[in-house]
């Protein structure tokens, strides 16, 4: 199994939509072979996923399910085949701790042309937007994934 990883700051808006919502794509597609996880550069182990994040995912048709927090650690990121960060600058931080022989590193500004903002502390409209982005990100990812081209 490959398993892909969303990165966030605190594992409790952005990264956790983004694997519910790869989750939910993948097992709809019936592509086999992955597994979806996320963890935050300053996560708090066990947090819960934010109120605004499940408004914006049952928006979507999604439930968020039973997820707790976690805080990203060498270990994770060297079970990853694919590291996903919802900001250019959560990746240059990685860059230095992921072996990119073995994972491949990316933004989401690589993939859809910009970063996943932060919505953390704003209206619940903006979380809803910013799972918008995310499901776009997931799309495209679902997409390339079927192309095996990721």
């Amino acid at each position: 199994m490959k398993k892909i990883l969303f990165v966030c700051t605190g594992n409790t808006c952005r990264s956790p939509m983004a694997e519910v919502i790869l989750k939910n794509k993948i097992k709809w597609s019936g592509i086999k072979g992955y597994t979806v996880t996320s963890a935050g550069l300053s996560a708090t182990d066990g947090d819960k996923m934010n109120a605004k994040s499940r408004l914006a995912l049952k928006q979507l048709g999604i439930k968020g399910g039973a997820f707790k927090a976690k805080m990203l650690t060498q270990d994770l990121l060297s079970k990853c085949a694919y590291v996903i960060c919802m900001t250019s600058e959560h990746k240059n931080y990685l860059e230095k701790y992921v072996n990119q022989k073995k994972t491949k590193l990316f933004s989401a500004s690589d993939i859809i042309g910009k970063d996943v903002l932060d919505p953390y502390g704003q209206t619940e409209n903006e979380y809803i937007i910013c799972s918008h982005e995310i499901e776009r990100l997931c799309n495209i990812i679902i997409e390339k994934l079927f192309e095996k081209d990721l």
